[in-house]
């Protein structure tokens, strides 16, 4: 197994042992230091580990770096210390790099600032977030959530409430706050409540509150479903109920589903947002029920976005019964060519078969429709399609639908093909 997630370059330092600075704050003791990269260590909250280099591991299977089997089978997760190294030019920083575990590979210098508590650190590395610009708040994030023994909620949520920081920082602050709390245990209510805050903002940027709507969906235990829920419903606000719709949809929780069934069904949703409902319902959690439902929904639809998201769901889930309501659509002469057309390209992404294909073709008076099953039977290539191709090159009445089969066989490489082709020239 390899899973990649952004880190910092690998930094490793020889400990350069600074003179003893009393009880000064990292703060003070980072700006004091001679210039360079400098580090300090403190201990690890349980559930963290890492091979002191290139990943670190916060829970199950998250990891962040870069990780494989083999490495960590020569390289085993150690949980603790964490050491985060300053990069500064002169007295600024300018990069911050985190690891867990202690490097069993030569190493680049660095003055150590020695071992600190969990707490301290947290608080001199939000204390950065909140004021430093670009990466270097951002990178602050994730090693403050790290610390063993250290309360972190309250400053990741003024973190990601300050609109004066970069996206970038607040996202970081968003994404890691389920960090912030024991493992097992459950976000502080009013952490959910200031992402829901954020996420409700329409002053606020755009991609700040996707995080926050992505982050509800992941938070222990569901804590934020019935919060998702509740956005979905926010009519005046098209973007966030769609938002909030796609979030339940990736959440995966057996409410978010329930939701969805009951949403799907509402005669009250814009065609846009109906089309999000239809779609997250038919993503990878979607069942054959639910394949049903969306086919006893698609007649009262009146909107093609929603109409459409229908079919492509209904050809995701694929299977016998679905194919079978897609192909019954394209037949269907009462609805518009390019209905038609779409419902017979699902069909094909659902597994229909070269005889349905055939049957089609002869039985629909559609010329367009007819073009759209010789480019299928094209593509396919098997004996029945290769034969009917050829029939219709040789046979068919329609001069623009031979014309058209002609074109398309003009490339094949099938020897059949090429004799038939071969006989029209010496006809």
């Amino acid at each position: 197994m390899s899973m990649r997630r952004p880190f910092a370059k690998v930094l490793i330092p020889i400990v350069v042992c600074a003179p003893a600075v009393g009880a000064q704050s990292i703060a003070d003791r980072v700006s004091g230091a001679a210039a360079g990269a400098v580090q300090f260590t403190f201990a690890a909250r349980p559930g963290v580990c890492g091979n002191g280099r290139t990943y670190i591991q916060t829970g199950n299977n998250n990891f962040y770096g870069s990780f494989n089997s083999d490495m960590a089978r020569l390289e085993p997760c150690q949980n603790g210390p964490v050491r985060v190294i300053i990069d500064r030019a002169g007295r600024d920083v300018i990069g911050i790099q985190a690891y867990v575990g202690n490097p069993t590979t030569p190493v680049t210098p660095a003055i150590d600032l020695g071992r600190v508590s969990g707490q301290q650190a947290a608080d001199y590395l939000l204390d950065l977030a909140a004021r430093a610009e670009g990466r270097v708040g951002r990178d602050a994030i994730f090693p403050a959530t790290l610390a063993d023994s250290a309360t972190t909620t309250d400053r990741l949520i003024a973190i990601a409430r300050n609109q004066a920081l970069s996206r970038s920082t607040r996202t970081a602050a968003l994404s890691y706050m389920s960090n912030s709390v024991p493992a097992g245990q459950v976000l502080p209510s009013r952490a959910a409540d200031a992402i829901v805050a954020i996420a409700r903002d329409e002053t606020d940027n755009q991609q700040v509150r996707q995080q926050a709507l992505s982050v509800l969906s992941r938070l222990e235990h569901g804590v934020g479903i019935p919060a998702l829920v509740e956005l979905s419903k926010q009519q005046g606000y098209t973007w966030l109920a769609k938002e909030s719709i796609a979030a339940l949809a990736r959440s995966g929780d057996p409410r978010a589903r329930e939701f969805l069934r009951s949403a799907v069904q509402r005669d009250d949703l814009s065609d846009d947002v109906m089309a999000t409902v239809i779609q997250s319902l038919g993503r990878e959690y979607s069942t054959a029920s639910d394949a049903a439902l969306l086919r006893s929904i698609y007649p009262r639809l009146r909107g093609d976005r929603s109409r459409n998201a229908v079919v492509s769901s209904v050809a995701e889930v694929g299977g016998t019964e679905n194919m079978r309501w897609l192909m019954d659509l394209a037949r269907n002469d009462t609805i518009s060519s390019s209905r038609r057309r779409n419902a017979l390209d699902a069909a094909r992404r659902a597994g229909v078969t070269t005889n349905e294909l055939i049957k089609l073709y002869d039985a629909t008076t559609d010329q367009d429709l007819k073009s759209s099953v010789l480019s299928l039977l094209h593509n396919i290539g098997d004996d029945a399609s290769v034969n009917k191709m050829i029939w219709v090159m040789k046979s068919e009445t329609n001069y623009t639908l031979r014309k058209r089969a002609i074109s398309l066989a003009s490339g094949s490489d099938d020897p059949r093909i090429k004799q038939a082709l071969k006989d029209l020239v010496t006809r």
